[in-house]
């Protein structure tokens, strides 16, 4: 094997099956495929990082842009499915579609054009409508029989730093369907809210990253190897594969552990707790989430009942349990680590265990 054979063999794809090629289209063209569905403008849930949407001064901007005939930056399509992906240029595409189509704002703030401050795309002159529309974009275009892995790693690649897609936005709309229509579902279950007091953010979806974790661990706990991101990658894509029924009973299981953090709890569900039994921090501890939730999840429902009716000692001992450095250290650093997963996870059930059996 040379050197180069022996670089490839390291990669987890053949680059010889990677069909990436340059393209240009003009804006026109864009919108027309977009109206004819031939690309897909994902819906809002499944890309939207709340908080961080663009402003109508940064829209306006990008329209002036094209009438001042400066060129955007490059596009990137998956187009090995159809309707095609956008795996870059989600923004400035949604921006041009709703602007040329006169559904949503007005020029506003132009940094040279302020004639045109005010006005919406039929109100401008022909001659910058004609501008617009047939101005030309560069893209890359990956085209059928490129591996999967290749894909995803090109989305993760291009939204990395600043206000780009966090892990989960790019998940979530990695993988749509079915798996981020159920993890979707779980993170607006009713008893998931009530039982976090909704203060699982649901900027950058770390409420859906929540939710991803108690259903990864809960298939896939004994396959668990850092890092994390990898895992969580693993069991999302496993969706595809997992039956409605099963998934349907883990839905319910969800739901179950919720309501019993609920009784257990009263207002304390996953949250780390003094001596005096008051709890820790602003939001809810993570790792103690997944450890609680799946570790509940699991039982039967009179081991639940049992749980609620002896939850005074249940509490004890779980303040008990924090006092120990090892299993502190499991939820507070290091959280992704084997050890401090493993340790975490062992501890809760033993303690479940202990007084489920008591």
């Amino acid at each position: 094997m040379n050197e180069v054979e022996k670089i490839e063999s390291q990669l987890p794809y053949n680059p010889s099956d990677v069909d990436i090629r340059q393209q240009r289209f003009s804006i026109s063209n864009l919108m027309n495929m977009i109206t004819h569905s031939e690309i897909e403008l994902w819906r809002e849930e499944d890309y939207q990082r709340k908080g961080n949407q663009w402003s109508d001064e940064q829209k306006s901007r990008l329209i002036e842009s094209l009438i001042m005939r400066i060129p955007l930056p490059i596009f990137y399509f998956d187009g090995s499915e159809h309707p095609w992906k956008i795996i870059d240029g989600l923004h400035r595409l949604t921006t041009l579609y709703t602007f040329t189509k006169g559904q949503s704002f007005r020029l506003e703030n132009l940094e040279y054009l302020s004639e045109l401050n005010g006005k919406s795309f039929f109100e401008l002159p022909f001659k910058y409508r004609r501008v617009i529309e047939e101005s030309t974009i560069e893209a890359y275009l990956i085209n059928p029989g490129t591996p999967d892995k290749v894909k995803l790693n090109i989305f993760q690649r291009i939204n990395t730093g600043g206000s780009s897609l966090s892990r989960q936005e790019i998940r979530n709309a990695y993988y749509r369907g079915k798996p981020s229509d159920f993890i979707n579902k779980l993170s607006t279950e009713p008893s998931f809210l009530d039982a976090t007091g909704n203060r699982i953010s649901y900027r950058r979806m770390k409420d859906k990253e929540t939710v991803l974790r108690f259903y990864s661990f809960y298939m896939y706990f004994d396959r668990y190897t850092p890092p994390m991101e990898k895992f969580l990658d693993y069991a999302m894509e496993s969706v595809f594969t997992v039956d409605d029924k099963t998934l349907s009973d883990i839905s319910e299981r969800f739901r179950r552990s919720m309501l019993a953090a609920i009784s257990i709890f009263q207002g304390s569900a996953f949250y780390t707790l003094d001596i005096n039994g008051k709890r820790e921090g602003k939001s809810p501890n993570i790792a103690l989430f997944e450890a609680w939730s799946v570790n509940i999840a699991k039982l039967e429902q009179y081991q639940i009942d049992i749980l609620v009716k002896k939850r005074t000692l249940l509490l004890d001992r779980f303040i008990n349990q924090l006092q120990f450095a090892d299993f502190y250290k499991s939820i507070s650093t290091s959280t992704a680590s084997k050890k401090a997963v493993f340790t975490r996870f062992e501890n809760i059930k033993k303690l479940i265990n202990d007084i489920v059996n008591a």
